[in-house]
């Protein structure tokens, strides 16, 4: 059992954030030190030489002390030495100054260390003793002055180096990271976003692929958590169309026997009647409501989407409205140009119409004047169109206008239920647009009022 264990738990270990991070940020130390390591080298190489106006001067001296020592005059090979910006002698084979000139003791010491005119120099600023060869087996040795050597610049371009290194390491470490982490973070963005338009089918461990543990734990958690969020959105809706159906039966029972009560009932108590009827009848249409509004919202509505000409619809629509309107209140229909068909379902256009024009005539005021427009829409003029229903009402609030589609939603509950509305009107209009593979906007109007567009594909 112990040896099935450990070769999981290693894997397991290796698949971790922890170990991945632990091991690219290894290897970007690792791969700055090399870096750095081959880039001094490779700068030692390049900068630490004796520079070539240095090195010239240098070449000139040597063929000068060549011809004073053909001449074999070492009085003047001393006085000439003593006559250079530079300190250095002329040795002989056994390292002995060939003029009567005494040499410094530290001088002496640091023969050892010759170095040639074409040799590289250490990375410190020193006093390096240059060495070149003369005829018949001399050496003229040149000290370099310490203001003259090159690892003053040697540092600059070293910690230029290291800099930049550093620099396109961390952001080659960076890029690494970003896109381990951005490639998962996205899909688990993208997989949000389709839940809450309502796709339950999203499986984020298949659509992530992820080989680090700790993202595919939160990829199941996060699979787990849509699966019982459908399963709690299928109660809901289940409970909601079973209480429905539930309750017309004993609706209609209830409407039998009002009647049987009004014929048996003296005249007096016909008031009372009439208000039970009132009740039952707003009971049964608010029924009619949630079921509608169930199959629209669950797909099981049978959409038969061909190509219809909205004014017709319109045309008989607003002759209906018209009927329900207050004394002040009017209705006025606006056609622009002509308007080519389009795919829609003449049932659920209607009731989309019906619903957006009683609402308009129940909250707009009673002097409301309610405009019908149909219009190509500008931003796509050859494929879709728009039916916009507007009102000089006091609109919405700008906070608001997302939740007037979502079910039951009632910005004032007194008035709704004093004028009879239930909050589903509007989330109806949206689920059957949806059907329709059209969308529904709201917006309030400049000049005052709420503006609603139903948009249709041609």
């Amino acid at each position: 059992m112990m040896t099935l264990k450990c070769p999981l738990s290693i894997s397991k270990r290796k698949d971790s954030l922890f170990f991945q991070l632990f091991s690219y940020m290894s290897a970007v130390i690792i791969s700055i030190i090399l870096l750095q390591a081959l880039a001094e080298k490779a700068l030692v190489s390049a900068v630490l030489k004796v520079p070539s106006e240095l090195k010239h001067q240098i070449e000139s001296l040597a063929q000068q002390a060549n011809i004073l020592i053909e001449e074999g005059d070492m009085d003047e090979l001393a006085d000439w030495g003593n006559a250079q910006p530079f300190y250095l002698f002329v040795l002989n084979d056994h390292n002995q100054p060939l003029s009567h000139r005494k040499m410094h003791p530290h001088f002496e010491f640091k023969l050892r260390f010759l170095r040639e005119l074409n040799g590289p120099l250490n990375d410190r600023v020193s006093k390096p003793l240059i060495g070149v060869r003369l005829v018949k087996g001399n050496t003229l040795v040149v000290q370099l002055p310490s203001e003259q050597h090159p690892a003053h610049q040697f540092i600059i371009y070293f910690a230029i180096i290291k800099v930049v290194i550093v620099v396109a390491m961390l952001s080659l470490f960076s890029l690494i990271l970003a896109r381990k982490l951005q490639t998962p973070l996205d899909r688990l963005r993208e997989a949000s976003r389709r839940l809450a338009s309502g796709d339950f089918s999203v499986n984020v461990v298949t659509e992530l692929n992820s080989k680090t543990t700790e993202f595919n734990d939160l990829a199941r958690d996060f699979d787990d958590m849509t699966k019982e969020i459908h399963a709690l959105s299928e109660r809901q809706k289940r409970l909601i169309r079973d209480v429905s159906h539930e309750l017309r039966t004993p609706l209609a029972r209830q409407n039998l026997a009002l009647h049987l009560l009004r014929a048996k009932s003296p005249s007096s108590s016909h008031a009372i009647v009439d208000r039970l009827e009132r009740e039952v009848d707003q009971m049964d249409e608010l029924v009619g409501e949630i079921l509608e509004f169930s199959r629209l919202e669950n797909s099981r509505y049978a959409s038969q989407c061909h190509p219809v000409s909205l004014e017709g619809i319109i045309s008989n629509q607003v002759a209906q409205s018209r009927l329900q309107l207050k004394e002040s209140q009017q209705i006025n229909v606006n056609r622009s140009e002509p308007i080519p068909l389009v795919m829609a379902d003449e049932r659920l256009v209607l009731r989309c119409l019906s619903n957006l024009l009683s609402n308009a005539i129940k909250y707009a005021g009673d002097t409301a004047q309610i405009d019908v427009s149909m219009y190509p829409l500008s931003e796509h003029p050859m494929d879709k169109v728009v039916i916009e229903v507007s009102d000089n009402g006091g609109g919405i609030p700008q906070h608001q206008l997302d939740t007037i589609f979502l079910p039951f939603t009632r910005l004032e509950s007194a008035r709704d239920k004093q004028s009879g509305g239930y909050g589903l009107g509007l989330a109806i209009v949206k689920e059957s647009m949806k059907l329709m593979k059209g969308e529904v906007r709201a917006s309030n109007r400049s000049e005052g009022g709420l503006r609603i567009q139903l948009v249709f594909m041609n």
